[in-house]
């Protein structure tokens, strides 16, 4: 029996692929790694006129030259991909933008039907878009979809059975088309996208397509050229966007052009105030969310916490299998209790921020300042979700443009207090000393990232990664609905990644429990004890802290023997743990996120590093010459 027919949605950041993809199914999506990578894709299925379809969402993309892991999932996709046509949505209010798209995948041969959203709108802003000419001159099926509307999508469905590879045809200068002819004969005439379209992409220097068809004629065609002074890439990407422009003007009428926003030719032209600006939403989405997620999980506290308290006790006696239950539960909830709530909230205000076109704008309005340390903008994302949980946030690193930049953003969320360390922070410090100790903890912690994201940078070589290319989409009032089931959908991928990772390391905390195993260890760990200036006995909460950080505070009480913390430790003495506590990794659970996103040597190679780097502040607190603690 014949499989469904795969669809490929592809298409530029925030055009609608992921509503488009919930309205053609209305069903649960599910999301899978594409192979050799941590990149997930979305894909759902539906029967639509008696044929079973697969649809696939990949990442946004701009052009088919990779910039990012990303972007460069979405090409290996296309190229070697299992699908049967693709379906290429399109922004209406900006379409030469979406044609470059179009004109690159007809040009690989590409079997596709071009989906145009945001139609009504575009019409709103006096733009006429002829799409029967436009179709003729594509020589693909050109539909009007409104994926949010009932009835929105009755042009694309009528026309799902009949994609077309289009005959659209691009002429380049005579020297670049000397080089194709010579490139086609690196590309086998069984393979399955056009054999001129490929090389076409040998001589533009696509790493992807060198890596699946370069041989000895592409790579002198292309020394030829680079040896006349000519830029490949350069000079046939220009050509792509000029045909591309050109379709747009014979197809498009705009009555009236559309002025910029006054909030864009405010803060665009003055990038102080942009960044401002952008630093305050930042402050608003932090205290929107430590708010909301702390009454959610102070109202769950108060239901639940003793009764699972009384459970855990019944457990602990009943040998290793219930003491590793009790573990489970305890972390289990404390996960889930300190982190859930958080993440989804952060989650909801992420998704307001994309849908309604002001993250790109933050992204845009804070490279200034960003590129300075060698850090991409879209980095603070992954950084602000670590103010949540550092899981997640390590995650969603995927979302940079290269591996530097991802270890940067990682490096910096070992010193970023994620909800597990804030309770320390605050339960630790803030109850002892008073409020001045988590304002100071925090404002170092930033400071660190800060550094440490310069050091690396400069190591590393990140600045070239730096450089922004970033779309400004229109400013659209959110919709509630496709704003939860986005906050909802990256919410289960923070469940299945974490529930795991969370029930392993609290069975190694029982089996080191149970063993006793605990007294031992601390012999060994005499000296850094010594080195922090802290009683022995205080290392085992921060030894088990790393396996699980939730369950630091109440080790630290059961260590002491009190829950007054300065009955036992003097103020000093304090802020040393909360800072030893605070920057580090945070939990054998983000050290697994590292490893599953940077790999074993690089995850566990920064590790040392940055949890040297946090011993080493703590311990060089501990024996500065301090008056006494206000």
């Amino acid at each position: 029996m014949a499989g469904p027919v795969r669809v490929v949605l592809v298409g530029q950041p925030n055009v609608g692929k992921s509503s488009l993809l919930h309205a053609l199914t209305g069903a649960a999506v599910r999301t899978a790694n594409y192979p050799g990578t941590t990149v997930d894709l979305y894909t759902a299925r539906a029967v639509i006129g008696g044929v079973e379809y697969e649809f696939i969402d990949t990442p946004g993309v701009y052009n088919l030259y990779p910039s990012s892991l990303e972007e460069e999932v979405t090409e290996r996709v296309i190229l070697e991909g299992d699908y049967d046509y693709a379906i290429l949505v399109v922004d209406a209010t900006a379409l030469e933008r979406g044609l470059l798209l179009a004109v690159a995948l007809i040009e690989l041969g590409v079997p596709m039907i071009v989906a145009v959203n945001f139609w009504e709108e575009a019409e709103a802003r006096g733009i006429t878009i002829d799409y029967r000419g436009l179709e003729a001159e594509l020589g693909v099926p050109v539909a009007r979809v409104n994926p949010l509307k009932r009835g929105g999508l009755g042009e694309l469905l009528e026309a799902l059975g009949r994609p077309s590879r289009g005959r659209l045809a691009i002429r380049y200068d005579d020297h670049i088309e000397e080089a194709i002819e010579e490139a086609s004969n690196c590309v086998p005439g069984h393979a399955r996208l056009s054999r001129r379209g490929l090389a076409v992409r040998l001589v533009e220097g696509d790493p992807l397509v060198c890596r699946l068809y370069c041989c000895p004629h592409a790579e002198r065609a292309r020394e030829r050229l680079k040896q006349a002074g000519h830029d490949p890439h350069r000079d046939i990407e220009t050509t792509r966007a000029g045909h591309a422009l050109a379709l747009a003007e014979r197809h498009m009428r705009v009555r009236a052009r559309p002025r910029r926003g006054r909030l864009d030719e405010a803060l665009l032209r003055r990038p102080l105030l942009g960044a401002a600006a952008s630093l305050g939403i930042v402050v608003g989405v932090i205290g929107a969310t430590l708010a909301l997620g702390g009454y959610v999980i102070r109202l769950v506290d108060s239901l639940a916490a003793a009764r699972l308290d009384a459970l855990a006790s019944s457990l602990e006696g009943r040998g290793l299998a219930g003491l590793a239950a009790a573990r489970s539960l305890q972390a289990l909830y404390a996960q889930y209790v300190a982190a859930l709530p958080y993440v989804f909230t952060f989650y909801l205000l992420i998704v307001l921020l994309e849908d309604s076109g002001l993250l790109s704008r933050m992204v845009a309005w804070l490279h200034g300042l960003t590129r300075r340390l060698g850090l991409y903008s879209k980095g603070l994302i992954p950084v602000l979700l670590g103010l949540g949980c550092s899981v997640p946030a390590t995650t969603a690193t995927r979302i940079l443009p290269g591996r530097r930049q991802r270890i940067l953003a990682v490096a910096a969320l070992a010193f970023v207090p994620c909800s597990s360390r804030a309770s320390i922070i605050f339960g630790v410090a803030g109850r002892s000393l008073g409020v001045w100790a988590p304002i100071a903890v925090y404002l170092l912690g930033f400071t660190l990232a800060l550094l440490v994201v310069r050091l690396l940078a400069g190591i590393l070589g990140a600045w070239e990664e730096a450089t922004l290319i970033e779309d400004l989409p229109p400013l659209r009032p959110p919709r509630p609905g496709a704003v939860a089931r986005k906050a909802w959908m990256r919410l289960e991928d923070f469940i299945v990644i974490v529930t795991p990772l969370v029930v392993a390391g609290a069975l190694a905390y029982a089996a080191l429990e149970h063993w006793g195993l605990a007294a031992k260890s601390l012999q060994a760990l005499r000296p850094l004890a010594g080195l922090l200036g802290l009683p022995p006995e205080a290392l085992v909460p921060l030894v088990y802290g790393f396996l699980q950080k939730d369950l630091v505070i109440a080790m630290l009480a059961a260590v002491l023997g009190t829950t007054s913390f300065t009955s036992a430790l003097t103020p000093h003495q304090i802020m040393t743990f909360t800072m030893a506590s605070t920057y580090q990794v945070p939990c054998i659970i983000a050290l697994g996120a590292m490893i599953r996103e940077l790999g074993a040597r690089t995850a566990l190679a920064l590790w040392l590093a940055l949890d040297s780097i946090g011993l080493a502040v703590a311990a060089l607190y501990a024996h500065l010459p301090l008056p006494p603690h206000p």
